[in-house]
């Protein structure tokens, strides 16, 4: 299975995931590592863009992961099943707390949950901690840059 993930080279092969684990996430709180990754390139694109805050960033690469393709080794979560307030901003007590819980269960490497910026498209968080993890390969694809017109005030 591949997954895609944009950040900066110096955290492009990193597996310890020691950022979500310092500063947690949407669906991690602090203390608990994971990884981001999104199923698409396209959201990996938006997710770092509304990340930037409109401001340029450093040189950005585009990774690929590639994770085993048993599908027992995720979860495919439905808006559903999340709590209600999953999507709000910052991120939710609650989102977290249903990470933190997926996380202690350790029952799959990988957990997938809508985007909060589009529902219909998934983003994974990645268990650093599941047996299956070692199998993870990451390559660093190509340098990614946003096209300019993404920052000029209109």
């Amino acid at each position: 299975m591949r997954l895609w993930r944009i950040t900066t080279r110096n955290w492009a092969l990193d597996t310890l995931c020691d950022g979500a684990r310092l500063y947690g996430g949407r669906w991690n709180p602090v203390g608990y590592p994971v990884m981001y990754a999104g199923a698409t390139i396209e959201i990996c694109a938006l997710e770092k863009f509304v990340h930037l805050a409109g401001v340029a960033h450093p040189p950005l690469v585009l990774v690929a992961l590639d994770l085993p393709d048993d599908e027992a080794l995720y979860r495919r979560s439905q808006i559903a099943g999340l709590p209600l307030d999953w999507a709000e901003l910052p991120a939710p007590a609650s989102a977290q707390e249903y990470g933190r819980k997926w996380l202690a269960s350790g029952s799959e490497l990988a957990m997938f949950v809508p985007s909060a910026i589009i529902p219909e498209v998934a983003n994974a968080v990645i268990n650093p901690r599941h047996p299956a993890y070692r199998e993870l390969k990451l390559a660093i694809m190509r340098d990614f840059s946003f096209d300019a017109r993404m920052f000029k005030a209109r």
